[in-house]
């Protein structure tokens, strides 16, 4: 009998690509916000004026967000995607002297990079 219960809601491997995405991009954002003290430190060495640091973070925040919400909403994956590499490529590539920490990022942003592969042409 429980054979025959169809599931309207296709589960696949990009849906937890995304939701993973997702989770991480929402968290940063949301934590920064919350306590920028705590994030200050990874804005880019280069923006130096503290003023601007802190509008750099916010600003970031804000597409970290949009990206996390882009990400859960599942249209043009593909974009969505390609965007999360962007973005994690940029964190790794500004925070060199953080790889302790960073090394993470890059294992999402080969997560992002399966997921445009998965949504190419879709």
């Amino acid at each position: 009998m429980l054979s025959k219960v169809k599931m309207n809601f296709k589960f696949d491997a990009s849906l937890f690509i995304r939701l993973g995405l997702a989770f991480t991009f929402l968290y940063a954002a949301v934590s920064a916000f919350l306590d920028p003290e705590s994030w200050i430190g990874f804005v880019p060495s280069f923006i130096w004026n503290p003023v601007t640091r802190a509008y750099f973070l916010f600003g970031h925040d804000l597409i970290n967000f949009g990206v996390g919400i882009w990400l859960l909403t599942g249209k043009k994956q593909f974009y969505a995607a390609i965007v999360s590499c962007l973005m994690l490529g940029g964190i790794i590539i500004a925070n060199l002297n953080s790889f302790i920490i960073t090394f993470r990022d890059i294992g999402l942003l080969f997560a992002a990079v399966a997921l445009a592969v998965m949504n190419y042409k879709k």
